[in-house]
């Protein structure tokens, strides 16, 4: 998505609200990885995917650049999910791929309305649909894609394509085999700072929504002794009762898709966990008990072979990103 050259040895960072997940690869294969790491972030750094301080961020990259010797290479990104928005759209048959982005530049506030304006486009071709031509049609704000990209380049590295985490997820399940065109396959990604479910049909995207925290950041700490990522320093009952709200809410959000995506036709079939939350293990058995579907959680150690042996399931979709032509 936004792409704009291909490149092999490189360096791939996942943003979040609260944290930078990098790797670093030198094939887009899946044995390409040669190093990965995190850098957590203070609170009011990144807020719902906007940039806020970006002195303080361009620091810590500062930081990391020289520790891992990037000055100069060439970078893939993943933008926070907080702002895209994903959908079918039908353009006219007799437009030329070459400009259909600029006929979505004319359709905005008349036939397409975003939440958003002066949003960034990308879109792939799905095929004639009712005498139409049907794309995929993405769209994320400028500003916020402009400003990643600016203190990527003032810090020294070389942005060239931007990504999304859900997309980055599928293509980590898809790489694996695991991927199957007649799923509705909700990708129920539970990270410290939000939410964010996708459901993908025919092995392309077809609704996401994101759901960020109620929880509060000050309670988050960073396991010293330990690789659980974040720890929780406040009351468990407060993780718990969180964890049911937004389960309710998962339930709401597939309903949606049933009767309001899919006029009915289709449920969501099965349930892929993924995410940063530190207690995977106990969520997924919660999801286990209250879905009537399939629910699997990307635990990359046991599942998927030696390669992944000394990765831990948080960085799942960094690792999708690295493996991106």
């Amino acid at each position: 998505m936004f792409g704009l050259h291909k490149s092999k040895k490189r360096v791939n960072i996942v943003l979040k609200d609260h944290v930078i997940r990098y790797m670093e690869s030198d094939s887009t294969g899946l044995q390409g990885v040669t190093n990965f790491g995190e850098k957590y972030l203070p609170l009011g750094v990144i807020e719902e995917g906007k940039v806020k301080d970006p002195t303080t961020l361009e620091l810590i990259l500062d930081e990391l650049i020289r520790d891992r010797r990037w000055k100069g290479k060439k970078l893939y990104f993943c933008v926070p999910d907080a702002s895209v928005v994903i959908r079918p759209q039908l353009v006219s048959l007799d437009l030329a791929e070459e400009e259909i982005k600029g006929y979505l530049y004319m359709q905005l506030g008349d036939q397409i309305h975003l939440p958003f304006e002066r949003p960034v486009f990308d879109y792939k071709l799905l095929g004639e649909k009712e005498g139409q031509q049907e794309i995929l049609m993405f769209a994320y704000p400028e500003d916020r894609i402009r400003t990643f990209e600016e203190v990527f380049k003032e810090t020294g590295l070389k942005p060239l394509v931007a990504d999304l985490s859900a997309l980055s997820l599928y293509r980590l399940y898809y790489s694996l085999d695991k991927a199957k065109q007649k799923d509705h396959l909700l990708s129920l990604q539970w990270n410290v700072d939000s939410i964010v479910l996708t459901v993908f049909h025919e092995c392309r995207p077809q609704f996401i929504r994101y759901m960020r925290t109620s929880l509060d950041g000050e309670f988050w700490q960073e396991d010293e002794e330990g690789d659980a990522g974040l720890v929780w320093m406040d009351d468990k009952n407060t993780l718990e009762g969180y964890e049911q709200d937004q389960l309710r809410e998962v339930e709401r959000i597939m309903s949606f898709y049933r009767f309001s995506v899919t006029k009915g036709e289709a449920n969501v079939t099965n349930i892929l966990l993924s995410g940063d939350w530190p207690n995977m293990e106990e969520l997924y058995e919660h999801c286990k008990e209250r879905f009537d579907i399939p629910v699997e959680w990307f635990d990359l150690q046991p599942a998927y072979g030696q390669e992944l042996a000394s990765l831990p399931p948080r960085f799942a979709d960094v690792y999708g990103l690295s493996i991106k032509a």
